[in-house]
């Protein structure tokens, strides 16, 4: 639940509960007074009836004035008071002495009012009556009953009903104040520390479900947790491989630079008919080492936020003019050269990185091909069937990468690379071991092809078998 959504129900839910409350006990504290009206009114009747007999004796009205006697029942002492009055007004006797005067008789209006009606009052019933005795009026009485359980009971249901509000009230707050702390304190804490944590580079995971604000805020937390962590392990990986690469760097410039002394000694020291041999040794030399450096600062471009010069070109004509002029580097070599070229469509491409890709990808083959052996080049797209040099398992991994893309191939029969070096060969500088023996290569080649596909958001797929050689396929999406 939104956290808007919660707080509102929390507000109505506290403003409804004590009101709901007070709305039931005052109906309960209603009906608890009618019942105890009643009761106590059946009462006043019971007493009213009890005295009227006694009270009805005219002789409490000719022995006036009165000897000390007691007209209230014990168990009525403390509820129930009684005056007589004789016929005029004037007070023959009074069960509780309440210091009052009465010298002078009440007026005849008082004394006749409401009579035979029982006056049923908050505190007290009073009921008085005339005493006739053979027909004439010789007084009055007047009965007073105290309701001492009516208002007791009322001052004890008031205490239990506002007892009852009052912990009904500290009830539902506290309810409120533990899910606030549940929903508010307790997942701004835990984001808190794992953020300490977190920034100590300590181990830190945040279990919670809500899908509040908070929740929104703790995932938002752990994304990017988890976003600095793969951040950070490209950082690391990066590093180490800038680290490797100046490694291999000063490894591989360190082998020429020392041939180039040896061969420079040997000349001043050497027939000047020896010296050409000598001289070819340091230009061979120095080609690698500007084929390094040229190779190293393109892997050091493409590394970097480079952006490619795309255009848009005709499939057939561009990859005619990419895939030719390799017939004379492969007849040097006497390797055989075979090319194959099926394509419809406009492609979005950098032509200069791709010119580089085809570059790379031959000169890697050419240096793993031996003399008398082929290598294969060609271009497809998903119109065309792959030409027969690819078969079997080669044909079916590519079959499902070719919808919507245009395929360049380049097979080599050579040696198989081995699955150990499969995972790492597009690493850079990283060179096969059974490649060290024959020609020397710079080790960024696919590196720097691989950047180039992944800025075509192509994609490369490398096989390798002792029986079909190598093949390399690099996927380009054709253009809308």
């Amino acid at each position: 639940m939104k956290i808007k959504k919660w707080l509102t129900l929390s507000y109505i839910t506290v403003m409804l509960i004590p009101i709901v409350t007070s709305l039931m006990l005052f109906f309960w504290m209603q009906h608890y007074n009618k019942q105890r009206e009643m009761d106590d009114y059946v009462s006043s009747i019971k007493k009213f009836e009890k005295y009227d007999k006694l009270l009805s004796d005219k002789e409490l009205f000719n022995n006036y004035p009165f000897k000390k006697i007691d007209l209230i029942e014990e168990e009525d002492r403390n509820s129930t008071k009684i005056e007589i009055y004789d016929k005029n007004g004037v007070r023959l006797y009074a069960s509780i002495n309440d210091n009052a005067s009465y010298i002078y008789p009440i007026s005849r209006e008082q004394l006749y009012s409401k009579l035979y009606e029982i006056n049923h009052g908050f505190r007290v019933d009073t009921l008085k009556k005339p005493v006739f005795h053979e027909g004439d009026l010789i007084g009055f009485y007047q009965i007073t009953i105290v309701r001492s359980k009516l208002i007791q009971g009322i001052n004890k249901g008031t205490i239990i009903a506002m007892s009852i509000f009052i912990t009904v009230f500290i009830v539902v707050l506290m309810i409120i104040i533990k899910l606030m702390d549940r929903k508010f304190n307790k997942p701004l804490l835990l984001l808190i520390d794992s953020i300490k944590d977190f920034a100590k580079g300590e181990e830190t995971s945040i279990n919670y479900k809500s899908k509040d604000e908070i929740g929104e805020l703790i995932n938002h937390f752990n994304n990017m947790k988890m976003a600095i962590k793969e951040k950070d392990y490209e950082i690391e990986k990066e590093q180490k491989s800038k680290e490797y690469m100046t490694a291999a760097i000063s490894h591989d410039l360190k082998t020429p630079l020392t041939s180039i002394r040896a061969y420079a000694e040997l000349i001043s020291s050497q027939r000047e008919e020896d010296n050409e041999r000598y001289v070819l040794g340091i230009l061979n030399k120095c080609d690698y080492m500007s084929n390094m450096l040229e190779d190293l600062l393109m892997y050091t471009i493409l590394s970097s936020s480079y952006t490619m010069n795309f255009v848009d070109v005709d499939g057939e004509e561009f990859f005619q003019m990419l895939l030719s002029g390799y017939e004379e580097i492969c007849e040097k070599s006497n390797i055989n050269y075979k090319t194959e070229i099926k394509v419809k469509g406009n492609y979005g491409v950098d032509v200069k990185q791709l010119i580089r890709v085809i570059d790379n990808l031959m000169s890697n083959a050419i240096t793993h091909t031996e003399e008398g052996q082929s290598i294969y080049m060609g271009a497809f797209s998903e119109e065309f069937s792959l030409p027969h040099w690819i078969s079997g398992e080669e044909e079916n991994r590519l079959k499902e990468l070719r919808k919507n893309n245009v395929v360049l191939l380049v097979k080599n029969q050579g040696e198989e690379i081995p699955k150990e070096d499969m995972e790492r060969i597009m690493e850079p500088f990283y060179k096969v071991d059974n490649s060290r023996n024959k020609k020397i290569g710079t080790g960024l080649g696919l590196s720097i092809v691989k950047l180039i596909m992944d800025k075509h958001n192509g994609k490369i797929v490398i096989s390798s078998s002792k029986e079909r050689g190598t093949l390399i396929a690099c996927f380009i999406k054709k253009g809308k």
